[in-house]
Parts: structure tokens; C-alpha cells; sequence
């Protein structure tokens, strides 16, 4: 039986500002699949061109049996377009929606996209492998754990399915299914996609509560860790076999375990990793872990930070201090980390005052930084700000389109800002940060290399492009 999973395309695939990293999570479906005798194809949509004409070529040379699509809140219409089409070509292939936008609205979305067969909520290997064994065999019974479907037109959620407690026993992500064409822009921020690089994953959820994260809506606020060894081998793979030379750690915390994090340094190391970058938290880190980290390869830490005011970091459930993002930047620094991130976010809380905004400015400006994001709130489906602000009748859309962070007026507003001020005060905080004359001497003097040359040039004119039109 042959499958087919897709991720969908969106409005903002072409675009060098934002981040664009593989479909990791369509890759590890992929090999759990393959360990069990089916055939499976992946179909990136953020590499190739979508059109309805070369998507029925596939569609004729494949014949698959089950299309799944892993949907993000903006893609989730596409993702529906997608299995509608494939329906409208053969009636009996069966489509299966996953991702963040089905994990936060798993009924809704049943109710919304009659495309759809079945939705597989929470983590997806083990639900998606029976699904696919009960389709092939034939059988009647949907007495699967972590599905939504449909009987007689009414919408059945079964029962959430237990997280995978042994992430190794996963086989390694089917990377060889993932199109190798270079994309635009980056994985992570300083590091074109023109270099080959690749992302790993060494743990799977968070323990923090984050009211804007949609992590926990598939994860909940359970973390589990790979264990070393398992890790090496996959490091030594990518080395030898995709002749990697920069590796982003995609976890949402690398260094929650410090002595975990100090030995995948010592693996860096011993492989002759060239460069890496992770994504970390201010009050997980020392100085010498940052040490350690950069003498092992690591260029590039990335905080997130969301706010300078500490009564917004509270209530948001940040579990962090502005000393600590204070203290953190300083030893970044100290320790010659090349590129130190911070990312933030403006209306993280519907509560937050002009007054709060100018603290996260003041921390923007005063501190470091290679790069900042200056996000405006999404709140996405299934979170906590999504829910609070739903309440209050802050959200005015229900077009799923609009849940991007950059490029489209938002369709909500806080208490203290509509959605103009949200997009005035992130374009004047961008601007005061990348526009700054010392800031763009610094950059130019860094580069080192044509492909570094390539990339601070097609940010450039994309920031630019950003800031004039509003378009990313």
C-alpha cells in the first residue's frame, strides 16, 4: 500500500526573511512506516511548486492508497485543498490530517474540512502506523487511540495515546525522502540553506507552559530525551552519508540537562562538526556550558525572551528573570559566541501596556544581539492566549489564513493595542535594531565567504521589502 505525506504549501514560501527547515516530522513518520513493509513517498510543498496539473501527474503515477498532510495553523485550507483534489481524482484514497492546527482543533477540524477521513492527534508514529494497517486490512473497527473520525455524520474522538517513552526505538528520519533542492533563506538565522546543513532532534517536548506555545498541544509539558549514543550514530550518518557540515539542534531546550548537554559537545567534537546552533532558554545556561558549547563548534545561541517586562514574563509562564536574560547574553558574549538570538514577542499578553512595550525595547536595543525577531502574538489554536483571548472577543477571523507572524494584518487586537499599533510598534523596534549604522558595519564586517556575502544580501533586500511593502 502506498503513502503519500505531504506538507502543504503557503503564502510565504518563496521568502528569504523567515526560516524554512525541513519536514523532519514527515520524515520520522516515513521510517516508522517503512519499518513496517509500506511504500512511502514525502512531497515537500515548501520546496516545490503546487499546481493542480503536476499534482495529478503524482497522483497518476503513484495511485496511492492514503494521502496524509501535516498541517500548521496557516496551511491547514491548503492541506484540505490538497486532499480534496486527490479525493476528486480517486474516491477511494483515504486522507489523514495531522500537525499543530489539528492537535489544537481536532473535532473543529473534522467539522470544518469534510476532505478529511481521519485526524491522528498527539504524536504520530504509533497512531499513524495502526491507522495505515486497519486501511489496508480492510477492517471496520477505528479502536485506535489518538484518532478522530466520522460515523453517521457525527465526529468521534477516541482517547489520547500515550507518548513514545523510548524515542529510541524510532528508526533514524527517512531524510533520503526529503527533496535535497536548496531552499531559501534559513534554518536558523545566519545560516544560509545554501550550506548543507541539516536539523536533529535530541529531545521531544518541553516542560515549560508558555500561554503562546503550541508545542503543548501535541506534547503537553512532558520532555523526553534521546540517549547519547543513539545520537552520535545519527550525527556519524549525517557526516558520512549526507556530508553535513553545519547541524541545527531543533529541540525547544537544548540544555535542559546540562551534563546531557556538555556530552552531545563532546560528540560535536569528536565528529569534526565544522558548525552548530540551538535554541535554548536564559536560565539553563552557564557560562562555562556556552564555553563548552562554542569550543565544540556551537556559532549560534537563540533565547527566547518574548518581553522586558518581568510582570509579562510572569504572566505568560516564561519561568525566567531579565536578569538572567541580561546575565546570559553577557557570557554569550564573553565567550565569543558569534551569533547570539533573541527572539520576542509584542502582545504576549492581551494585559501589556505601552509602558511594557518600551521595556522590551530597552532590552532590544541595550544588549548584543546578532539578531532579534520581533514577533507580534498569534495566538494559535489550542493554546492558552488563544483560548483567553477568544473569550474576551479579541479574535476577529476564523480564516486560518491569517495566523501568520509577519506579512498580513492581524485580525485581533490586546486590551491596550488594535492591530495597527501591534504592527507599528514591531516595525519601529525592527527598524531601530537592524538599521542602526553600527549594527549593519558590524554584519558587513563578519562576512567571510560568498555564500555568507549571498545571504546577508537577500536578507537584506527581504527586510527591506518587509519594512516598505508589509509583505514578507
Amino acid at each position: 500500500m502506498r503513502i503519500l505525506l505531504i506538507r502543504p504549501y503557503h503564502s510565504f514560501q518563496d521568502s528569504n526573511l523567515l526560516a524554512h527547515a525541513k519536514p523532519m516530522n514527515l520524515a520520522y513518520l516515513a521510517a516508522y512506516l517503512l519499518t513496517h513493509n509500506f511504500d512511502v513517498k514525502i512531497i515537500d510543498y515548501e520546496i516545490e511548486l503546487y499546481s493542480d496539473a503536476s499534482f495529478l501527474n503524482i497522483l497518476k503515477r503513484e495511485n496511492p492508497s492514503v494521502i496524509g498532510v501535516s498541517c500548521m495553523t496557516p496551511t491547514i485550507k491548503n492541506g484540505a485543498k490538497i486532499c480534496a483534489f486527490a479525493k476528486s481524482f480517486n474516491k477511494d484514497i483515504v486522507t489523514i490530517v495531522g500537525g499543530p492546527h489539528a492537535n489544537g482543533l481536532p473535532k473543529e477540524t473534522m467539522q470544518e474540512f469534510l476532505s478529511f477521513d481521519y485526524l491522528v492527534f498527539g504524536e504520530g508514529e504509533i497512531t499513524l502506523l495502526e491507522l495505515c494497517n486497519k486501511i489496508r486490512d480492510g477492517r471496520d473497527d477505528n479502536n485506535i487511540d489518538g484518532v478522530v473520525y466520522r460515523v453517521d455524520g457525527e465526529i468521534v474522538q477516541n482517547p489520547p495515546r500515550k507518548l513514545i517513552a523510548d524515542l529510541d526505538s524510532l528508526p533514524l528520519p527517512a531524510r533520503y525522502l526529503i527533496k535535497s533542492d536548496l531552499k531559501v533563506g534559513h534554518a536558523s538565522r545566519g545560516f544560509s540553506n545554501k550550506i548543507l546543513g541539516a536539523e536533529v532532534h535530541t529531545s521531544r517536548g518541553c516542560p515549560y507552559e508558555c500561554i503562546f506555545c503550541a508545542i503543548q498541544t501535541t506534547f503537553g509539558h512532558k520532555v523526553r530525551f534521546r540517549h547519547t549514543f543513539f545520537i552520535e550514530e545519527e550525527i556519524k550518518h549525517l557526516v558520512n552519508d549526507f556530508h553535513v557540515n553545519h547541524i541545527t539542534i531543533s529541540d525547544d531546550t537544548f540544555t535542559l540537562i546540562k551534563d546531557r548537554a556538555f556530552e552531545i559537545c563532546e560528540i560535536m567534537k569528536r565528529n569534526n562538526i565544522l558548525s552548530w546552533s540551538c535554541n535554548t532558554r536564559v536560565n539553563t545556561i552557564t557560562k562555562e556550558l556556552l564555553m563548552a558549547m562554542r569550543d565544540s563548534g556551537c556559532r549560534k545561541v537563540a533565547f527566547g525572551v518574548e518581553s522586558g517586562s518581568q510582570r509579562i514574563m510572569d504572566i505568560t509562564n516564561k519561568r525566567i528573570t531579565v536578569e538572567q536574560v541580561k546575565q546570559a547574553v553577557s557570557y554569550a558574549k564573553e565567550v565569543g559566541m558569534k551569533y547570539i538570538e533573541g527572539n520576542f514577542i509584542i502582545g504576549s499578553d492581551p494585559s501589556e501596556t505601552m509602558e511594557e512595550v518600551e521595556m522590551t525595547r530597552a532590552l532590544v536595543l541595550s544588549l548584543p544581539w546578532s539578531f532579534v525577531s520581533i514577533s507580534i502574538i498569534v495566538p494559535f489554536p489550542g493554546t492558552p492566549i488563544y483560548n483567553k483571548m477568544k473569550a474576551i472577543n479579541q479574535i476577529h477571523t476564523s480564516d486560518w489564513d491569517d495566523f501568520v507572524l509577519f506579512g498580513r494584518l492581524p485580525r485581533w487586537h490586546t486590551d491596550n493595542f488594535s492591530a495597527e499599533d501591534l504592527i507599528r510598534l514591531q516595525r519601529k523596534i525592527t527598524r531601530e535594531f537592524y538599521l542602526n549604522p553600527k549594527y549593519i558595519f558590524k554584519q558587513i564586517m563578519g562576512i567571510r565567504s560568498w555564500v555568507d556575502t549571498s545571504y546577508w544580501l537577500n536578507a537584506g533586500v527581504n527586510y527591506c521589502k518587509w519594512y516598505l511593502t508589509g509583505k514578507a
